[in-house]
């Protein structure tokens, strides 16, 4: 008498082409050095991308003992590719591709690909970011970092001494002061409460309740018409039109104004 004994099989699988485990890490570079500026939080992908594979369960095979009695393989598990917008699923359901570029995430097992990233400020917590879409920050960007998008870059707190850069436009609720670094260039308009030393670049046209002491390039016109309205010191250029209340200080800083 011979019995067979079962083939056990093996578990479904979801493999995933990206990081998962996005646990803000400081860059090491080559030196040794530490790097807290890039800490890696953000994983880009582009449109067609493979973003997951879902290998299936093999449930195995039965076998008998000598009596011919069926003998079943140990339970597997199940499972299947979860996902929500801009990712389409392949036609076997095997295989998960982002419809748009932008940010990849893994959220409660579901594959999700963003073109808006959304952080409360940029500072230690974040590093510097660089994302292809729009960026909103709800706080502040603080001195030294850099925000750099490839859509529009609104910022509802302040900006220090940073440098951001947009493929749109960037707004700042709360006005910029620059510490005499800070940058802002913008392929569409820059729109702020105010712009104090910093330097600033626009395609489009520059609106701003204030400028002191910055130098101010618009591809435009350049409007400070606020309720304060006046141009402090600093370099101001325009292609067509630069508007303001006040122009000059009374301290005698040198304000130029080209148009």
């Amino acid at each position: 008498a011979k019995g067979q004994p079962p083939r056990h099989g093996t578990d479904a699988v979801i493999e995933y082409y990206f990081e998962t485990d996005l646990q803000a890490k400081p860059t090491l570079k080559e030196d040794g050095s530490v790097d807290f500026f890039n800490l890696n939080i953000i994983n880009h992908c582009e449109a067609g991308e493979l973003l997951a594979r879902l290998h299936p369960e093999d449930r195995g095979d039965a076998g008998s003992d000598v009596y011919g009695n069926k003998i079943s393989p140990r339970s597997v598990k199940h499972d299947i590719l979860r996902f929500n917008k801009n990712v389409r699923q392949s036609d076997d359901k095997l295989e998960l591709y982002a419809i748009e570029s932008g940010h990849v995430t893994l959220v409660e097992g579901r594959v999700f690909v963003s073109n808006l990233m959304e952080v409360e400020n940029v500072d230690t917590a974040t590093g510097n970011i660089q994302f292809d879409g729009d960026v909103v920050v709800n706080g502040n960007v603080c001195s030294n970092f850099s925000v750099k998008a490839t859509g529009n870059v609104e910022v509802r707190g302040v900006v220090e001494g940073a440098d951001i850069e947009a493929g749109g436009n960037i707004t700042i609720a709360r006005g910029m002061n620059g510490m005499s670094k800070g940058t802002l260039r913008a392929k569409g308009n820059i729109i702020a409460k105010f712009i104090e030393n910093a330097s600033a670049q626009a395609n489009g046209y520059v609106e701003a309740g204030s400028l002191m002491h910055s130098t101010i390039m618009a591809g435009t016109e350049v409007h400070v018409d606020g309720r304060r309205g006046f141009i402090s010191g600093g370099h101001v250029s325009a292609t067509s039109l630069v508007s303001g209340k006040i122009l000059g200080s009374e301290m005698g800083t040198d304000t130029v104004i080209e148009v």
